[in-house]
């Protein structure tokens, strides 16, 4: 047997496919940095004991670009060439996620792990066809979950008398992807059951920066609320400066990309009075996320976002998960996720029996909205967790 591979069997090597590069690259190349950290911590206290033998993490990373084709294509090379003992098959891009799901029932031996992927369609998938899905696993909430915060939102804003909905429609622009999709269809059909009014639904290619034609339908159809659905930060400065510019007067809710370090940077003052979902990372306010962030800042001489710190945390669910089964035998790591209640500084890890997601709450994991305020990010939903009180926009 060769050098290399004596040295690999020496390692427990986990397979992760991001968008490394093209315009959702931040969120990969941040979950990346994130869990290369995990590795490094988890070695250094002494790696991980499979069958009586201490192991160290080693990931694996391969550049989906946010495309399903070459998210299929990562896979197979990691399965196959590099025969992983586990993959995290999309960090970002739930379209990924649900190609790459596909080849689960032909591995049944390995661990399937989603990423920060929301799209409901994979806890369906998994809960409609078990036994074929029964290898795979969504750490990442699912996109009802957004749809309860911003329909909590939106309802506690108009009972507290803090702002006027007038007829109550709500509008959207998405970008066109299954994220958006998903997350559209679920806070239209929330709103919709409250008595909301469907004020049209714009779609737009993944970084889209010319948002004057779907604006200038807004301008005219005047809705009372703008919810905007991106994964690529440019959108989302382009859109709030556009919608200044053109003097749109809606309330205007931001999905998820209101919390990038990228969106804050580049977005000058006119992301001030931004309503922004979730806020499950806030340093500012929060002493174990900033410990967290100054920890990771030394670290990796980067702004540390909340991508950085989901990927911290699920990337240690899968460890702490390896840690308790101390093997690599399907079937006792897989009960070992089932298993799994890990608590992170973003909250508790605990899978649904029936969608292998997390459960969520006060008790598990929460999804706060926030505003943007002079230019930093304030949680004013719900009111346990709220540290201001929302400013008019």
């Amino acid at each position: 047997m060769s050098g290399v591979a004596i040295a690999q069997q020496d390692l427990v090597r986990i397979g992760a496919i991001a968008p490394l590069s093209g315009p959702a690259a931040n969120l990969g190349v941040s979950m990346k940095q994130a869990f290369e950290i995990v590795a490094k911590e988890a070695n250094a206290a002494g790696g991980v004991e499979i069958d009586g033998k201490k192991r160290d993490i080693s990931f694996l990373f391969e550049d989906s670009q946010g495309k399903p084709e070459l998210g299929l294509a990562a896979a197979q090379k990691l399965l196959t060439r590099d025969n992983v003992d586990a993959l995290f098959h999309s960090l970002v891009a739930s379209s990924v996620a649900l190609a790459v799901m596909e080849l689960a029932p032909s591995f049944p031996d390995k661990l399937f792990l989603s990423g920060q992927n929301v799209s409901i369609q994979i806890a369906r998938k998994i809960a409609a066809e078990p036994k074929k899905y029964a290898n795979v696993w969504k750490p990442g909430w699912n996109s009802d979950a957004y749809a309860a915060t911003v329909a909590g939102l939106l309802a506690s804003l108009e009972k507290d008398g803090k702002v006027n909905l007038g007829g109550k429609t709500v509008a959207f622009i998405v970008e066109d992807t299954d994220y958006g999709a998903s997350n559209q269809d679920d806070i239209q059909k929330l709103l919709a059951a409250a008595g909301w009014k469907a004020g049209g639904t714009e779609v737009v290619p993944v970084g889209n920066s010319d948002f004057y034609p779907q604006l200038a339908k807004l301008t005219a159809s005047k809705p009372d609320v703008v919810v905007s659905v991106f994964t690529a930060a440019n959108s989302g400065i382009a859109l709030v400066k556009q919608m200044k510019e053109r003097g749109l007067k809606a309330l205007h809710v931001a999905v998820p990309y209101g919390n990038y370090t990228e969106f804050m940077a580049g977005s000058g003052p006119e992301k001030n009075g931004l309503l922004s979902v979730p806020l499950i990372y806030d340093p500012a306010n929060n002493p174990s996320h900033r410990d967290f962030a100054e920890r990771l800042k030394t670290e990796l001489n980067v702004r540390i976002s909340q991508d950085h710190a989901l990927g911290y945390c699920i990337g240690n669910v899968m460890i702490d998960a390896m840690k308790r089964a101390k093997t690599l035998d399907f079937d006792k790591l897989n009960a070992a996720m089932a298993a799994t209640d890990y608590k992170c500084m973003l909250g508790r890890w605990v899978f649904d029996p029936k969608t292998h997601s997390p459960m969520m709450g006060a008790e598990y994991l929460a999804l706060p909205a926030s505003q943007i305020q002079n230019g930093e990010h304030r949680a004013i939903w719900p009111a346990t967790a709220a540290t201001a009180a929302y400013q008019p926009q």
